[in-house]
C-alpha cells in the first residue's frame, strides 16, 4: 500500500521549486529556479526504451539543462537502468529505498539527546553556511545543494521543507533535510550525515529524530522514505523503517550547450 501511494506521489505530487511534466512515458520534474530538474517516474515497454530516453535527452537538451533519471527497481522496463548507462548515463551508488509508517515509530528514536549535541533547523545565513560546509567536508565534489536553494526553503510558506544542523557544543557536525509537499503522505529525509569523527555517538539518530519530529506537524504524513547508503540503512533499521526497493540516480549525458 505505502509503495503504491509512494508510486501515485511521484506521478501527481511536486516538490518545493518544481513543475511536473506527465508524457505517455516518463514523469519530468522541472525547476521553476533552475534548481534539480530529473525525470522521477518511468513507465515503458521495451521496445520504445531507446526512442524514450533519446527524446528525454533531446528535450532537456533543448531545455539546456542537466538532469538526474531517478531509477527505482520496480520501474519499467525491468533493464532501464543498464539501457541508461548504455546511452552515457552516469549510474551513482545503488540506495534502499526504506519505508516506515507513522504508527510505528519507535519511542527508542525519541531518546534523550547525548550531552553537548543540539539539534536546529536552518534559519538564517550562517545556518545555510554551516550546512553547505558540512556537505563539502563529507561530500566533497558530490555537494550539490546551493545556496540558493536552501534560502528558498526558509522563504517556502508551507514550510515542508527544511534544513538541519547538529551541533556539537558550538562546532556543526552532521546535517540533514526533510521535505513535505503539500498534500503528500510522505515526508522525505535526505541527505543526513555525520562528520566521521563524530559518528557512533547518537548524532544521526537525534538528527533523524528532530526531522520526523518536523514532519508529524503536517496533518497529511503517513509515511517517512529515505534513499539510504549501506552505513545508513542498519541504522534506520533499528528503528523501524523497511526497505521495499531500491534506487538509482542516472545523471543524464553532457550535451552542448
Amino acid at each position: 500500500m505505502a509503495l503504491q501511494r509512494l508510486d501515485f506521489e511521484r506521478r501527481t505530487i511536486p516538490g518545493l521549486d518544481v513543475n511536473l511534466e506527465t508524457t505517455p512515458h516518463v514523469v519530468r520534474a522541472i525547476s521553476k529556479l533552475g534548481f534539480w530538474n530529473g525525470i522521477v517516474y518511468s513507465h515503458f515497454p521495451r521496445p520504445v526504451a531507446e526512442s524514450v530516453i533519446a527524446n528525454e535527452i533531446s528535450y532537456f537538451a533543448t531545455l539546456r539543462r542537466s538532469f538526474e533519471w531517478k531509477v527505482y527497481s520496480h520501474d519499467e522496463p525491468p533493464d532501464l537502468l543498464r539501457r541508461l548507462q548504455n546511452c552515457g548515463f552516469n549510474i551513482g551508488a545503488e540506495e534502499s529505498l526504506m519505508i516506515l509508517d507513522l504508527q510505528e515509530l519507535l519511542p527508542d528514536l525519541f531518546a534523550p539527546i547525548p550531552e553537548g549535541i543540539t539539534v536546529t533547523a536552518v534559519a538564517d545565513d550562517d545556518g545555510i553556511g554551516h550546512f553547505l560546509s558540512l556537505e563539502a567536508a563529507i561530500w566533497g565534489t558530490q555537494a550539490d545543494t546551493s545556496r540558493a536553494f536552501l534560502q528558498t526553503t526558509l522563504e517556502d510558506r508551507f514550510q515542508g521543507h527544511r534544513a538541519f544542523i547538529a551541533y556539537w557544543r558550538e562546532k556543526p557536525i552532521g546535517f540533514g533535510r526533510v521535505t513535505v509537499s503539500e498534500g503528500s503522505q510522505f515526508a522525505g529525509l535526505w541527505g543526513g550525515s555525520v562528520l566521521p569523527e563524530f559518528r557512533g555517538r547518537g548524532v544521526y539518530r537525534a538528527l533523524l529524530a528532530a526531522r520526523i519530529q518536523h514532519a508529524r506537524g503536517f496533518d497529511s504524513v503517513r509515511f517517512f522514505r529515505v534513499d539510504a547508503l549501506p552505513t545508513s540503512r542498519p541504522i534506520l533499521e533499528r528503528y523501524g523503517f523497511a526497505r521495499v526497493g531500491s534506487t538509482w540516480p542516472a545523471n543524464s549525458p553532457r550535451t552542448d550547450s
